[in-house]
């Protein structure tokens, strides 16, 4: 969907959770899959939802379960989540520059929606901040795609809760999830920088991939990081001789 300039913030909203149509039946199956196994891990229907709305980050939530339930010291379950969600780090400052301008608590509200698909839809619509389109405009497009990311979630959330028992395994929804993250991810891949950056990420994790706490996410984001900013310093030294 290309941008138009004279999009008023309205259209701009309208525009971002469009976008998440397009890969909601995938996030609805993870949200599915993911809240059905920490039911099923042991967690009751209100510590399911506290978890969702104060955590709301999928892949943590998994990992720390098993913690959880076999009643590991606070420190480490503290330090499995923050070691997973690292990559948000990276994503905020990716997305800072953008929301540089406002005050602290708005900041952190923003960053509380940042989630993996909407920054993906973000990215992808304002790379870098762009003096084409006003701040508002920026604004209300990355909370039309990250409220709409939210929503989705908590709307599987709601229905693991009420048809939770009837779900068979044989569904395959965590696979629908994973093939919507490759839909989404191969398109941007349109340079040397973007298919570097995602071979180092994905050699990564293949020799990573069996470290414990999910310490394969770090290590591939880390890599893809590294790898895009060499190979853009190669580039521009290239430019200059």
């Amino acid at each position: 969907m290309k941008s138009n300039n004279n999009n008023g913030p309205g259209n701009e909203l309208i525009d971002g959770a469009k976008l998440m149509l397009q890969p909601a039946i995938g996030l609805f199956s993870w949200s599915v899959v993911t809240n059905l196994a920490i039911i099923e891990a042991g967690l009751n229907q209100t510590e399911l939802v506290g978890m969702s709305l104060m955590v709301y980050a999928g892949t943590s939530q998994l990992a720390v379960m098993p913690l959880i339930m076999g009643n590991y010291p606070i420190w480490t379950i503290w330090l499995v989540t923050f070691i997973i969600n690292s990559r948000f780090i990276i994503f905020g400052a990716s997305i800072a520059p953008h929301f540089s301008h406002y005050k602290f608590l708005p900041k952190l509200f923003l960053g509380y929606l940042n989630a993996d698909i909407s920054f993906l839809q973000f990215t992808n619509r304002y790379p870098v901040p762009t003096s084409e389109k006003s701040t508002s405009q920026i604004l209300y497009f990355y909370l039309g795609a990250s409220v709409a990311n939210w929503c989705i979630w908590q709307i599987g959330l709601v229905f693991v809760i009420i048809f939770g028992s009837k779900i068979p395994a044989s569904l395959g929804l965590g696979f629908a999830g994973i093939l919507v993250l490759i839909a989404l991810i191969v398109p941007p891949i349109r340079s040397k920088t973007s298919l570097l950056s995602a071979l180092a990420a994905g050699v990564t994790c293949i020799f990573t991939i069996n470290l414990p706490y999910q310490l394969s996410i770090v290590f591939s984001v880390i890599a893809s990081v590294v790898a895009a900013i060499f190979i853009d310093r190669i580039i521009q030294k290239g430019k200059h001789e």
